[in-house]
């Protein structure tokens, strides 16, 4: 934490940061990968693709929370692994939630398969509904059939009233 501090106090670098972020200490990478969202450049974003990877989860959850602030495109493969195997379903939810912050309409594919791992009233999907309407028509090509039935299919199924709102909004973004 003091180095984190220091770092701050005495205006650091991007290559700064990543070393925070790669250090050996838990602490020391949950705090730079949170710090990391204010700080442009590869080699941060390099260090926050690779804490994805990190045994913490809230270092993975810092790190994602930074790569979708920072736009940073170049993660989305990253991502959306964790979308499809981590463990921690916080995690899934978060890269869900970057994937269309990032409107990455390349991961479709895998947002749908998430989304329907779901029950049709578990409110654990909204992250992943939301995801798909943030992606948007624009650029969903072939895919967009898929997403659109992926989508009437939840709005039928719940008598959630949450999921059958999220899914409507994210149908409506699909004209």
């Amino acid at each position: 934490m003091l180095l984190v501090a220091v770092l701050l106090a005495c205006g650091p670098s991007s290559d700064d940061v990543a070393k925070v972020v790669a250090n050996g200490n838990p602490v020391q990478r949950e705090d730079g990968a949170k710090i990391a969202r204010n700080f442009e450049g590869e080699a941060v974003e390099d260090a926050l693709v690779a804490v994805l990877e990190d045994p913490a989860e809230q270092v993975r959850l810092n790190a994602i929370e930074s790569l979708a602030t920072l736009g940073a495109t170049r993660a989305v493969p990253a991502l959306e692994r964790r979308l499809t195997e981590d463990a921690s379903a916080a995690v899934k939810r978060a890269a869900a939630d970057a994937l269309g912050r990032l409107k990455a309409v390349a991961s479709a594919p895998a947002l749908v398969a998430y989304v329907e791992g779901f029950g049709p009233d578990d409110r654990d999907q909204l992250a992943g509904l939301w995801a798909l309407g943030a992606l948007g028509a624009e650029g969903l090509g072939d895919a967009r059939g898929r997403v659109q039935d992926a989508l009437v299919a939840r709005r039928s199924a719940t008598k959630d009233r949450y999921v059958r709102y999220t899914a409507s909004a994210a149908l409506r973004t699909l004209r």
